[in-house]
Formats: structure tokens, sequence, C-alpha cells
């Protein structure tokens, strides 16, 4: 017991001091940093410069947008009349300071509205190419998040296409908003399918179509009335129709009129 007492002694004097451990790995430590300085210095500099040009971005990216922001407000001023100011609308002002936006901020979430807004002008004017150009920008450019707004982009460029007489292009966009989410949309992208359907003399199609609308519970209102509308004058309903028959063959089997001389009488006048 003594003797293994004893060399438990030695083993514990012989180990290193915990101190002196530490005073070693921290002289490696400054002898590595010494040595690699230069490039330390070079990475921290480095950090420091990419932190500072983030903060930097950020700030410009932010003027830009509120820049942009209170350029687009100035602009949708002037596409109506002001019923404080009585001052009067001017688009043609309205549209050039549409189209600077665009081309100095079109990037900028209010850019992407200021070609929205231009796609309106266009539209109003006739314009209709250019409107499709426009709305076909500020779809590409807006968020996918953004599904009203992308939606409503769509519809828009369904109207304009549609405007040109494109109509394989414009069923297609209207089948695009009915794949959307936004449900209360559904009933003007069935007009407009109707409508080309219309056009292009494929009445019985416009008929499935309206019939389709009819059915659909997300069309109501406005749309569901005129979708009304147009089914009755393209399909008038068989009380209608049967009521028409009839009083064509009452017409037919009618005798002649009092007011009007009979070929038997005129032909007794004749004789006499």
């Amino acid at each position: 017991m003594a003797k293994q007492q004893r060399m438990s002694r030695k083993e514990v004097l012989s180990q290193p001091d915990p101190s002196e451990i530490f005073a070693m790995r921290v002289s490696i430590a400054m002898d590595w940093v010494k040595a690699n300085l230069r490039y330390i210095l070079y990475g921290v500099l480095g950090i420091v410069a990419v932190v500072i040009f983030v903060i930097a971005w950020n700030s410009w990216q932010g003027y830009r947008h509120e820049q942009a922001s209170i350029l687009l407000h100035q602009a949708l001023k002037l596409v109506d009349e002001d019923p404080e100011t009585k001052r009067a609308a001017d688009p043609d002002q309205a549209m050039e300071q549409l189209q600077a936006i665009t081309k100095k901020y079109g990037r900028t979430p209010a850019g992407v509205r200021a070609f929205w807004h231009l796609g309106h002008l266009h539209f109003e004017r006739g314009e209709m190419s250019e409107a499709l150009k426009a709305y076909q920008v500020a779809k590409r450019r807006l968020p996918n998040r953004q599904l009203l707004s992308s939606t409503l982009a769509i519809l828009n460029m369904g109207y304009a296409q549609e405007a040109t007489d494109a109509c394989g292009e414009a069923i297609t966009s209207y089948e695009s908003v009915q794949q959307s989410p936004i449900r209360w949309l559904y009933g003007e992208a069935y007009l407009g399918m109707g409508r080309c359907h219309e056009k292009a003399g494929a009445t019985e199609k416009a008929i499935e179509v309206y019939d389709r609308a009819l059915a659909d519970v997300n069309v109501t209102g406005t749309a569901q009335q005129i979708i009304s509308d147009r089914l009755a004058r393209l399909q008038p309903d068989e009380s209608e129709a049967a009521e028409a028959t009839t009083t064509t063959e009452a017409a037919t089997e009618m005798p002649p009129s009092e007011d009007k001389p009979s070929e038997t009488a005129t032909e007794e006048a004749k004789e006499q």
C-alpha cells in the first residue's frame, strides 16, 4: 500500500502545471498571430467593408423606394380631377411622369405600379399594344406573393389582347385568372372568354362558357347580370320561342281583314 501511494505521488508531481500549459498555448497563438498579422488585418478590413457596403446599399435602396413612391403619388394626382383644389386632370403630363418613373425606378415597387398605371392610360387612349407591353412588364416584376396584383395584371393583359383581336392569347390570360385564388374575378374572366368566342363566331362555345359561369357560385353581382343578358341574347328561352311560334301560326290562319276588300268582292264590283 505504501509503495502504491508513493508511486501515485510521483505521477502527480510528474504532471505539467496547468498554468504552464496555458502560457505555452498563449505563446503559440501569439506567434501565429504575428506570423499572419497581415492576412488577419486584411480579413477584418474586408468584413468591415462588406458591412459598410450592405448598410449603404440598403440605405440607398430605401431612398430610391421613397423617391419613387413620392413621384408616383404626384403622377397619379394628375390622372383624375382633384375635387378639393378643382384642378383639372392632365393625363398627358401624368403619362410623361409615369414613363420617367419606369425609366429611373422601374424595378422598385412604385416603379412596377407605374408600369401598371401606364398601361391603364394607354388602354384609355386606345393604344392597346403599348398597354399590353406595360401590363406584361408589371406582371413580370410583381412579386409572386402579391397574388391580387398579379391576377389583376393578367386580367388587364387579357383585356388588351382581346381589344387587339388576339382572342387566343386573351382566352389563355382569362383562364389563368380562373386558376388563381382570387375568386371574385372569375366573373370577369368568364365574360372575357365568352366575348372572345362571340367575336370568333363560336356561338355554341360562348353559350357553354356563359352556362358554366352562371353555375359557378363565385360569379355574382354585375358580372352575373351581364352574363345572363348576353346568354339570353344568344339563346332565347323556350317560352319566348314558343310564343313567337304561336304568333306566327295565328297570323298565318287569320281571315282577311275587314278594312281590305277580298278578291271576291272586288270581282263583283267590276261586274256591276
